[in-house]
Protein backbone atom coordinates (compact mmCIF):
# COMPACT_ATOMS: atom_id res chain seq x y z
CA UNK A 1 0.00 0.00 0.00
CA UNK A 2 1.48 3.38 -0.96
CA UNK A 3 -0.27 7.09 -0.67
CA UNK A 4 -2.05 8.16 -4.05
CA UNK A 5 -0.88 10.82 -6.59
CA UNK A 6 -3.67 12.73 -4.94
CA UNK A 7 -2.25 12.12 -1.25
CA UNK A 8 0.85 13.64 -2.73
CA UNK A 9 -0.55 17.16 -4.47
CA UNK A 10 -2.76 17.45 -1.16
CA UNK A 11 0.23 17.02 1.18
CA UNK A 12 2.21 19.23 -1.55
CA UNK A 13 -0.07 22.21 -1.32
CA UNK A 14 0.79 22.42 2.17
CA UNK A 15 4.28 23.86 1.60
CA UNK A 16 2.82 27.50 -0.83
CA UNK A 17 0.17 27.59 2.19
CA UNK A 18 3.12 27.73 5.01
CA UNK A 19 5.28 30.21 3.41
CA UNK A 20 1.99 32.53 2.65
CA UNK A 21 0.89 32.22 6.45
CA UNK A 22 4.56 32.34 7.36
CA UNK A 23 4.37 35.89 5.20
CA UNK A 24 1.31 36.96 6.16
CA UNK A 25 -0.01 35.57 9.39
CA UNK A 26 2.66 33.26 11.29
CA UNK A 27 -0.02 33.50 14.29
CA UNK A 28 -1.89 30.69 11.94
CA UNK A 29 1.03 28.02 10.77
CA UNK A 30 -0.28 25.73 13.44
CA UNK A 31 -3.70 25.34 10.99
CA UNK A 32 -0.52 23.47 8.94
CA UNK A 33 0.26 21.36 10.93
CA UNK A 34 -3.38 19.69 12.06
CA UNK A 35 -4.53 19.89 7.83
CA UNK A 36 -1.53 17.40 7.80
CA UNK A 37 -2.80 15.32 10.68
CA UNK A 38 -5.45 15.23 9.01
CA UNK A 39 -4.48 13.93 5.63
CA UNK A 40 -2.70 11.44 7.71
CA UNK A 41 -5.42 10.37 9.76
CA UNK A 42 -7.60 10.15 6.75
CA UNK A 43 -5.00 8.31 4.76
CA UNK A 44 -5.15 5.64 7.48
CA UNK A 45 -8.79 5.56 7.36
CA UNK A 46 -8.37 5.16 3.39
CA UNK A 47 -6.18 2.16 3.92
CA UNK A 48 -8.40 0.55 6.39
CA UNK A 49 -11.17 0.74 4.46
CA UNK A 50 -9.39 -0.42 1.06
CA UNK A 51 -10.15 -4.19 -0.15
CA UNK A 52 -7.53 -6.17 1.14
CA UNK A 53 -6.30 -8.45 -1.80
CA UNK A 54 -6.84 -11.68 -0.18
CA UNK A 55 -10.78 -10.20 -0.97
CA UNK A 56 -10.36 -10.03 -4.78
CA UNK A 57 -9.25 -13.58 -7.02
CA UNK A 58 -7.47 -12.33 -10.15
CA UNK A 59 -7.33 -15.01 -13.30
CA UNK A 60 -5.56 -14.11 -16.89
CA UNK A 61 -7.00 -16.61 -20.18
CA UNK A 62 -4.31 -16.63 -22.79
CA UNK A 63 -5.20 -17.40 -26.39
CA UNK A 64 -3.94 -21.29 -26.97
CA UNK A 65 -1.87 -19.60 -30.35
CA UNK A 66 -1.59 -16.48 -32.04
CA UNK A 67 -1.07 -16.57 -36.07
CA UNK A 68 1.28 -14.16 -36.83
CA UNK A 69 0.06 -10.87 -38.86
CA UNK A 70 -2.99 -11.33 -36.26
CA UNK A 71 -4.41 -10.19 -33.21
CA UNK A 72 -4.88 -12.14 -30.13
CA UNK A 73 -6.78 -11.08 -27.10
CA UNK A 74 -5.91 -11.55 -23.42
CA UNK A 75 -8.54 -11.90 -21.10
CA UNK A 76 -8.22 -10.14 -17.39
CA UNK A 77 -11.19 -10.91 -14.96
CA UNK A 78 -11.89 -10.04 -10.94
CA UNK A 79 -14.25 -11.85 -8.86
CA UNK A 80 -15.05 -11.20 -5.25
CA UNK A 81 -13.97 -13.74 -2.86
CA UNK A 82 -16.25 -13.10 0.02
CA UNK A 83 -19.40 -11.98 -2.29
CA UNK A 84 -18.75 -7.93 -1.24
CA UNK A 85 -18.28 -5.06 -3.36
CA UNK A 86 -15.29 -4.35 -5.10
CA UNK A 87 -13.29 -1.44 -6.66
CA UNK A 88 -12.50 -0.97 -10.43
CA UNK A 89 -9.07 -2.51 -10.38
CA UNK A 90 -6.45 -0.69 -13.34
CA UNK A 91 -4.24 -3.66 -14.52
CA UNK A 92 -1.02 -3.74 -16.92
CA UNK A 93 1.16 -7.07 -18.15
CA UNK A 94 4.89 -7.36 -18.72
CA UNK A 95 5.40 -9.05 -22.04
CA UNK A 96 8.55 -9.93 -23.68
CA UNK A 97 9.88 -8.61 -27.33
CA UNK A 98 7.82 -11.36 -29.64
CA UNK A 99 4.43 -9.24 -28.94
CA UNK A 100 4.04 -5.44 -29.48
CA UNK A 101 4.88 -3.25 -26.29
CA UNK A 102 1.52 -1.54 -26.95
CA UNK A 103 0.36 -4.87 -24.87
CA UNK A 104 1.79 -3.23 -21.06
CA UNK A 105 -0.64 -0.44 -21.61
CA UNK A 106 -2.75 -0.46 -18.29
CA UNK A 107 -6.32 -1.76 -18.87
CA UNK A 108 -9.40 -0.98 -15.99
CA UNK A 109 -11.70 -3.94 -15.17
CA UNK A 110 -14.79 -2.51 -13.68
CA UNK A 111 -16.97 -4.20 -11.43
CA UNK A 112 -19.87 -3.77 -13.68
CA UNK A 113 -17.83 -5.88 -16.47
CA UNK A 114 -15.76 -8.06 -14.39
CA UNK A 115 -13.05 -8.22 -16.92
CA UNK A 116 -10.95 -6.43 -19.85
CA UNK A 117 -9.33 -7.39 -23.00
CA UNK A 118 -5.30 -6.80 -23.55
CA UNK A 119 -4.63 -7.24 -27.66
CA UNK A 120 -1.23 -9.07 -28.17
CA UNK A 121 -0.14 -8.72 -31.48
CA UNK A 122 3.00 -10.74 -32.22
CA UNK A 123 6.05 -8.74 -33.80
CA UNK A 124 7.73 -12.64 -35.27
CA UNK A 125 7.24 -16.31 -34.73
CA UNK A 126 8.13 -17.96 -31.04
CA UNK A 127 6.95 -18.09 -27.74
CA UNK A 128 5.31 -14.95 -26.61
CA UNK A 129 5.56 -14.78 -22.47
CA UNK A 130 3.36 -12.82 -20.27
CA UNK A 131 6.07 -12.46 -17.78
CA UNK A 132 4.24 -10.53 -14.78
CA UNK A 133 0.60 -8.98 -14.29
CA UNK A 134 -0.32 -6.12 -12.18
CA UNK A 135 -3.38 -5.25 -9.87
CA UNK A 136 -3.43 -2.13 -8.65
CA UNK A 137 -7.02 -0.09 -6.60
CA UNK A 138 -7.68 2.80 -5.03
CA UNK A 139 -9.06 3.19 -1.52
CA UNK A 140 -12.61 4.52 -0.90
CA UNK A 141 -10.96 8.48 -0.32
CA UNK A 142 -8.55 7.49 -3.63
CA UNK A 143 -5.59 8.51 -0.99
CA UNK A 144 -4.41 5.27 -1.21
CA UNK A 145 -3.29 2.44 -3.37
CA UNK A 146 -3.17 -1.50 -3.14
CA UNK A 147 -1.47 -3.70 -5.64
CA UNK A 148 -0.76 -7.56 -6.25
CA UNK A 149 1.74 -8.92 -8.56
CA UNK A 150 1.31 -11.93 -9.76
CA UNK A 151 3.97 -14.03 -11.87
CA UNK A 152 1.94 -16.22 -14.54
CA UNK A 153 4.54 -17.61 -16.77
CA UNK A 154 1.97 -17.80 -19.51
CA UNK A 155 3.96 -18.67 -22.70
CA UNK A 156 1.58 -18.56 -26.43
CA UNK A 157 3.24 -19.88 -29.24
CA UNK A 158 3.27 -17.53 -32.43
CA UNK A 159 2.59 -20.29 -35.26
CA UNK A 160 2.72 -19.11 -38.70
CA UNK A 161 -0.91 -17.58 -40.57
CA UNK A 162 -2.45 -20.59 -42.09
CA UNK A 163 -5.42 -18.75 -43.03
CA UNK A 164 -3.59 -16.50 -45.27
CA UNK A 165 -1.25 -19.32 -46.18
CA UNK A 166 -4.84 -20.98 -47.60
CA UNK A 167 -6.18 -18.26 -48.84
CA UNK A 168 -3.13 -17.74 -51.23
CA UNK A 169 -2.95 -21.70 -52.37
CA UNK A 170 -6.98 -21.49 -53.02
CA UNK A 171 -6.74 -18.36 -55.20
CA UNK A 172 -4.20 -19.68 -57.03
CA UNK A 173 -5.43 -23.14 -57.27
CA UNK A 174 -8.73 -21.97 -58.38
CA UNK A 175 -7.11 -20.44 -61.27
CA UNK A 176 -4.91 -23.49 -61.77
CA UNK A 177 -7.30 -25.38 -62.15
CA UNK A 178 -6.51 -29.10 -61.19
CA UNK A 179 -3.18 -28.41 -60.90
CA UNK A 180 -3.30 -29.21 -57.25
CA UNK A 181 -4.78 -31.78 -55.50
CA UNK A 182 -5.19 -35.55 -55.59
CA UNK A 183 -6.84 -36.33 -58.18
CA UNK A 184 -9.59 -39.37 -58.85
CA UNK A 185 -8.39 -40.03 -62.33
CA UNK A 186 -4.57 -40.05 -63.61
CA UNK A 187 -4.44 -36.92 -65.63
CA UNK A 188 -3.59 -38.18 -69.01
CA UNK A 189 -1.41 -36.35 -72.27
CA UNK A 190 1.42 -35.14 -70.02
CA UNK A 191 4.23 -36.64 -68.76
CA UNK A 192 6.44 -39.23 -68.45
CA UNK A 193 4.94 -42.62 -67.02
CA UNK A 194 3.24 -44.63 -69.19
CA UNK A 195 -0.33 -45.42 -68.86
CA UNK A 196 -2.28 -47.17 -71.74
CA UNK A 197 -2.46 -47.92 -75.20
CA UNK A 198 -5.41 -46.51 -77.52
CA UNK A 199 -6.42 -46.05 -81.18
CA UNK A 200 -4.78 -43.33 -83.07
CA UNK A 201 -6.88 -39.81 -83.93
CA UNK A 202 -6.44 -37.84 -86.51
CA UNK A 203 -4.31 -34.84 -84.77
CA UNK A 204 -2.17 -36.81 -82.03
CA UNK A 205 0.85 -36.72 -81.47
CA UNK A 206 2.48 -39.08 -84.19
CA UNK A 207 5.96 -39.32 -81.65
CA UNK A 208 3.20 -41.06 -79.53
CA UNK A 209 2.33 -43.65 -81.94
CA UNK A 210 3.66 -47.49 -80.61
CA UNK A 211 5.07 -49.00 -83.69
CA UNK A 212 5.73 -52.34 -82.84
CA UNK A 213 2.41 -52.57 -81.26
CA UNK A 214 0.58 -51.59 -84.68
CA UNK A 215 2.29 -53.29 -86.57
CA UNK A 216 1.37 -56.24 -84.48
CA UNK A 217 -2.40 -55.44 -84.03
CA UNK A 218 -2.54 -54.02 -88.49
CA UNK A 219 -3.79 -50.46 -86.32
CA UNK A 220 -2.05 -47.16 -85.46
CA UNK A 221 -1.98 -47.27 -81.42
CA UNK A 222 -0.73 -44.39 -79.37
CA UNK A 223 1.05 -44.18 -75.58
CA UNK A 224 -1.15 -42.23 -73.48
CA UNK A 225 1.22 -41.10 -70.51
CA UNK A 226 -0.26 -39.38 -67.19
CA UNK A 227 1.42 -37.18 -64.99
CA UNK A 228 4.49 -38.73 -62.90
CA UNK A 229 4.02 -38.39 -59.15
CA UNK A 230 6.21 -38.54 -55.96
CA UNK A 231 8.16 -36.24 -56.75
CA UNK A 232 10.72 -35.14 -53.84
CA UNK A 233 10.88 -31.73 -52.86
CA UNK A 234 13.52 -30.11 -50.60
CA UNK A 235 12.63 -26.86 -49.00
CA UNK A 236 15.94 -25.25 -47.99
CA UNK A 237 15.93 -22.42 -45.44
CA UNK A 238 18.86 -19.74 -44.65
CA UNK A 239 18.40 -19.21 -40.93
CA UNK A 240 21.53 -16.87 -40.99
CA UNK A 241 21.37 -13.19 -39.43
CA UNK A 242 20.19 -11.47 -43.14
CA UNK A 243 16.72 -13.36 -42.11
CA UNK A 244 16.25 -10.84 -39.51
CA UNK A 245 15.53 -8.38 -41.29
CA UNK A 246 12.00 -6.90 -41.57
CA UNK A 247 9.72 -6.72 -44.83
CA UNK A 248 6.22 -5.29 -44.77
CA UNK A 249 5.71 -6.23 -40.84
CA UNK A 250 8.14 -9.79 -40.70
CA UNK A 251 10.82 -10.92 -40.93
CA UNK A 252 12.62 -12.32 -44.63
CA UNK A 253 12.58 -15.64 -42.52
CA UNK A 254 8.48 -15.57 -41.80
CA UNK A 255 8.11 -14.78 -45.40
CA UNK A 256 10.19 -17.66 -46.34
CA UNK A 257 8.30 -19.67 -43.80
CA UNK A 258 4.81 -18.84 -45.33
CA UNK A 259 5.99 -19.56 -48.55
CA UNK A 260 7.02 -22.79 -48.13
CA UNK A 261 4.30 -23.89 -45.57
CA UNK A 262 1.92 -22.95 -48.99
CA UNK A 263 4.32 -25.17 -51.49
CA UNK A 264 4.57 -27.84 -48.92
CA UNK A 265 0.75 -28.11 -49.06
CA UNK A 266 0.48 -27.91 -52.16
CA UNK A 267 3.19 -30.64 -53.50
CA UNK A 268 1.88 -32.87 -50.60
CA UNK A 269 -1.74 -32.34 -52.17
CA UNK A 270 -0.37 -33.34 -55.49
CA UNK A 271 0.94 -36.44 -54.32
CA UNK A 272 4.69 -35.53 -54.26
CA UNK A 273 6.93 -35.94 -50.78
CA UNK A 274 8.67 -32.84 -48.96
CA UNK A 275 11.78 -32.69 -46.90
CA UNK A 276 13.06 -29.62 -44.96
CA UNK A 277 16.48 -28.29 -44.45
CA UNK A 278 17.72 -25.28 -41.66
CA UNK A 279 21.03 -23.44 -41.75
CA UNK A 280 23.69 -21.25 -41.15
CA UNK A 281 27.05 -21.66 -40.01
CA UNK A 282 26.23 -24.99 -39.26
CA UNK A 283 23.19 -27.32 -40.28
CA UNK A 284 20.36 -27.13 -37.88
CA UNK A 285 18.08 -29.66 -38.88
CA UNK A 286 17.49 -32.47 -42.20
CA UNK A 287 13.86 -33.97 -42.38
CA UNK A 288 13.63 -36.38 -44.75
CA UNK A 289 11.23 -35.91 -47.63
CA UNK A 290 7.62 -37.05 -46.81
CA UNK A 291 4.10 -37.95 -48.23
CA UNK A 292 0.69 -37.82 -47.93
CA UNK A 293 -1.39 -34.65 -47.05
CA UNK A 294 -1.11 -35.75 -43.02
CA UNK A 295 2.11 -35.06 -42.77
CA UNK A 296 1.38 -31.34 -43.20
CA UNK A 297 1.28 -30.84 -39.21
CA UNK A 298 4.78 -32.70 -39.24
CA UNK A 299 6.57 -30.21 -41.63
CA UNK A 300 4.53 -27.09 -40.07
CA UNK A 301 5.72 -27.84 -36.54
CA UNK A 302 9.07 -28.01 -37.29
CA UNK A 303 9.06 -24.90 -40.02
CA UNK A 304 7.64 -22.97 -36.52
CA UNK A 305 10.74 -23.89 -34.48
CA UNK A 306 12.95 -22.05 -36.75
CA UNK A 307 14.65 -19.32 -35.98
CA UNK A 308 16.71 -16.49 -37.36
CA UNK A 309 20.20 -16.33 -35.90
CA UNK A 310 23.01 -13.79 -35.71
CA UNK A 311 25.38 -15.98 -37.39
CA UNK A 312 27.14 -15.98 -40.88
CA UNK A 313 25.56 -18.19 -43.70
CA UNK A 314 28.10 -20.83 -44.30
CA UNK A 315 26.81 -22.11 -47.83
CA UNK A 316 29.47 -24.11 -48.90
CA UNK A 317 28.88 -26.28 -45.94
CA UNK A 318 24.82 -26.57 -46.38
CA UNK A 319 25.13 -27.34 -49.65
CA UNK A 320 27.72 -30.22 -49.14
CA UNK A 321 25.65 -31.68 -46.21
CA UNK A 322 22.15 -31.25 -48.07
CA UNK A 323 23.74 -32.90 -51.60
CA UNK A 324 25.10 -36.08 -49.59
CA UNK A 325 21.40 -36.43 -48.05
CA UNK A 326 19.94 -36.49 -51.64
CA UNK A 327 19.66 -39.93 -53.32
CA UNK A 328 17.91 -39.15 -56.32
CA UNK A 329 17.01 -35.85 -58.40
CA UNK A 330 15.11 -33.45 -56.40
CA UNK A 331 13.41 -30.28 -57.12
CA UNK A 332 15.69 -28.00 -54.06
CA UNK A 333 13.87 -24.69 -53.31
CA UNK A 334 16.64 -22.44 -51.40
CA UNK A 335 15.16 -19.23 -49.68
CA UNK A 336 17.89 -17.31 -48.94
CA UNK A 337 19.38 -13.62 -49.62
CA UNK A 338 23.27 -11.81 -50.01
CA UNK A 339 24.26 -8.33 -49.67
CA UNK A 340 27.95 -8.43 -50.58
CA UNK A 341 29.79 -10.04 -53.88
CA UNK A 342 32.01 -12.29 -51.35
CA UNK A 343 28.84 -13.95 -50.16
CA UNK A 344 27.75 -14.16 -53.69
CA UNK A 345 30.65 -15.78 -55.37
CA UNK A 346 30.56 -18.07 -52.80
CA UNK A 347 26.72 -19.22 -52.83
CA UNK A 348 26.73 -19.01 -56.67
CA UNK A 349 29.76 -21.29 -56.52
CA UNK A 350 27.64 -24.07 -54.32
CA UNK A 351 24.50 -23.24 -56.27
CA UNK A 352 25.38 -24.31 -59.56
CA UNK A 353 27.38 -27.37 -58.45
CA UNK A 354 23.73 -28.14 -57.12
CA UNK A 355 22.50 -28.01 -60.18
CA UNK A 356 24.22 -30.29 -61.88
CA UNK A 357 22.78 -32.89 -60.67
CA UNK A 358 19.43 -31.16 -59.34
CA UNK A 359 16.67 -28.71 -60.08
CA UNK A 360 17.53 -25.60 -58.19
CA UNK A 361 14.76 -22.54 -57.34
CA UNK A 362 16.76 -19.55 -56.00
CA UNK A 363 14.61 -17.29 -54.13
CA UNK A 364 14.95 -14.15 -52.67
CA UNK A 365 12.55 -11.13 -51.77
CA UNK A 366 12.91 -8.01 -52.95
CA UNK A 367 14.51 -5.27 -51.02
CA UNK A 368 11.77 -2.31 -51.38
CA UNK A 369 14.30 -0.10 -49.67
CA UNK A 370 17.44 -0.55 -51.97
CA UNK A 371 14.60 -0.19 -54.74
CA UNK A 372 13.58 2.66 -52.99
CA UNK A 373 16.93 4.59 -52.73
CA UNK A 374 18.25 3.46 -56.32
CA UNK A 375 15.03 5.63 -57.36
CA UNK A 376 15.07 8.25 -54.72
CA UNK A 377 14.97 11.88 -55.98
CA UNK A 378 18.65 13.20 -55.64
CA UNK A 379 18.79 16.53 -53.52
CA UNK A 380 22.30 16.55 -51.95
CA UNK A 381 25.22 14.31 -51.96
CA UNK A 382 24.66 12.05 -49.47
CA UNK A 383 21.49 11.06 -51.80
CA UNK A 384 23.78 10.81 -54.76
CA UNK A 385 25.63 8.11 -52.73
CA UNK A 386 23.07 6.44 -51.30
CA UNK A 387 21.28 6.68 -54.43
CA UNK A 388 24.86 5.05 -56.04
CA UNK A 389 25.11 2.15 -53.30
CA UNK A 390 21.55 0.77 -53.89
CA UNK A 391 21.91 1.10 -57.36
CA UNK A 392 25.75 -1.00 -57.10
CA UNK A 393 24.15 -3.70 -54.55
CA UNK A 394 21.05 -4.20 -57.18
CA UNK A 395 23.52 -4.31 -59.85
CA UNK A 396 25.13 -7.46 -57.99
CA UNK A 397 22.00 -9.16 -57.70
CA UNK A 398 20.78 -9.06 -61.38
CA UNK A 399 24.72 -10.02 -62.41
CA UNK A 400 24.22 -13.25 -59.84
CA UNK A 401 20.51 -13.89 -61.09
CA UNK A 402 21.95 -14.41 -64.65
CA UNK A 403 24.52 -16.39 -64.00
CA UNK A 404 22.57 -18.73 -61.69
CA UNK A 405 19.96 -18.96 -64.88
CA UNK A 406 22.59 -19.48 -66.86
CA UNK A 407 23.45 -22.83 -65.36
CA UNK A 408 19.94 -23.65 -64.95
CA UNK A 409 18.86 -22.44 -62.04
CA UNK A 410 15.50 -20.96 -61.63
CA UNK A 411 15.20 -17.45 -59.68
CA UNK A 412 12.69 -15.64 -58.15
CA UNK A 413 12.91 -12.29 -56.74
CA UNK A 414 9.27 -11.80 -55.74
CA UNK A 415 8.07 -8.82 -53.66
CA UNK A 416 7.33 -10.09 -49.70
CA UNK A 417 3.86 -10.05 -50.28
CA UNK A 418 3.20 -11.91 -53.63
CA UNK A 419 5.99 -14.37 -52.69
CA UNK A 420 3.28 -16.98 -51.95
CA UNK A 421 1.84 -16.75 -55.51
CA UNK A 422 4.95 -16.27 -57.47
CA UNK A 423 6.60 -19.71 -55.49
CA UNK A 424 3.19 -21.62 -56.29
CA UNK A 425 3.09 -20.92 -59.77
CA UNK A 426 6.57 -21.80 -59.96
CA UNK A 427 5.80 -24.77 -59.00
CA UNK A 428 3.08 -25.55 -61.06
CA UNK A 429 5.59 -24.40 -64.67
CA UNK A 430 8.22 -27.33 -63.08
CA UNK A 431 5.66 -29.90 -62.62
CA UNK A 432 4.11 -29.40 -65.89
CA UNK A 433 7.11 -29.32 -68.13
CA UNK A 434 8.33 -32.31 -66.20
CA UNK A 435 11.41 -30.74 -65.36
CA UNK A 436 12.14 -33.00 -62.22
Amino acid sequence: MRPSMRAFWLFLAAVPASIFMLALAPALLPVIGFYIILLIFLMLIDGFMCTHPREIVFSAEEPSQIPLSATGILTLSMTSAAGQSIPAVEASIKVNDILDQSAQEPVMITPEDGEAHIDLIPKSRGTAEIETLWFRWFGPLKLVIRQTEENPGLTIPIVPNLKRIFANIDALAGAAGSDFGERPHPQQGTGSEFMSLREYIPGMDPRTVDWKRSARYQNLLTKEYEAERNHQIILAFDTGHLMQEHLDGMTRLDHNIDAGLALSHAALRSGDRVGLFAFDEKVHSLIKPVGGVRSFTTLQHHMASMKATNKETNFTLAMTRLAEGLNRRTLVVLFTDFIDTTTAELMQENIIHMARHHLVVFIAAQDPFLHKRAMQTIEDTDDISQAMTAGELLKERRVLFKKLRRHGVLCLEPKSAMMINELLREYRNIMVRELV
